[in-house]
């Protein structure tokens, strides 16, 4: 599901994947406060100034929320 909610931040989802992962948010708690929490980061991180590399940007963040999610699996 992380995946998903990395996609839909990223604007990459057809407008079915995002009324689907909406409609799950609003039935799911702990996705509806991922989806916000995931995207006050990434308002955070646009913040920082750019160093030109966004492919590298976009993969730590890739990286870092499978960090987090496979935190929440483990628990």
């Amino acid at each position: 599901m992380i995946h998903l909610v990395a996609k839909y931040l990223n604007g990459e989802l057809t407008t079915d994947q995002k009324k689907s992962i909406l409609l799950s948010a609003n039935e799911n708690e702990t996705l509806r406060n991922d989806l916000i929490e995931f995207n006050h980061l990434m308002a955070h991180l646009s913040l920082l100034p750019a160093n030109g590399d966004s492919v590298k940007a976009q993969k730590g963040l890739t990286d870092f929320l499978n960090i987090v999610d496979n935190k929440k699996d483990s628990k």
